[in-house]
């Protein structure tokens, strides 16, 4: 076999786009990627200040929005009043915050409720955004937020993440 059929379908981007808002103003880079198959947009670095990562469905709102979301979600669990959702989801529970208090309001007309639960490091979509760091999420003391939109089922399958999403 050749060492380009060897190497993994999915392409991650040497310079993965990033959100504007994220230059300097966040404790983490989002990485996002266009190829198909593709991988959920995500974070690295909240690890490093005792942070679960977090991650959404590729397709939910494109590698920008998807970004903004993010970094919305990051504000929103940073507010001291928001502590107890933040530790309620590391407790097994999902939490939803309407888009609204998300401060998403650009779109008057995005009525989306946003989900969040903990997923586990043997979860497809977290083995799929985190390849290198699954194995070792508990040495690491890394933990995964899954974001997704109220009614989106299909991204809590681990069918829709085995080979990279499509779409």
């Amino acid at each position: 076999m050749s060492k380009k059929k060897q190497k993994s379908k999915l392409k991650r981007n040497a310079n993965p786009p990033i959100s504007k808002e994220t230059d300097r103003k966040y404790p983490f880079i989002v990485e996002a990627c266009e190829d198909i198959p593709t991988f959920p947009t995500h974070t690295h670095g909240l690890t490093e200040i005792g942070w679960p990562e977090f991650f959404i469905d590729p397709f939910a709102f494109g590698t920008q929005g998807n970004a903004v979301r993010i970094n919305r979600a990051y504000e929103y669990f940073k507010r001291s009043e928001n502590n107890d959702a933040l530790r309620s989801i590391l407790q097994g529970q999902t939490v939803k915050v309407t888009g609204k208090n998300l401060g998403l309001q650009e779109d008057p007309r995005d009525l989306h409720t946003y989900c969040f639960r903990e997923a586990p490091p043997t979860f497809e979509g977290v083995k799929l955004t985190y390849p290198n760091e699954w194995k070792d999420s508990d040495a690491l003391g890394m933990r995964f937020i899954q974001i997704y939109v109220e009614g989106d089922d299909f991204a809590l399958n681990d069918e829709y993440y085995v080979g990279g999403v499509k779409g």
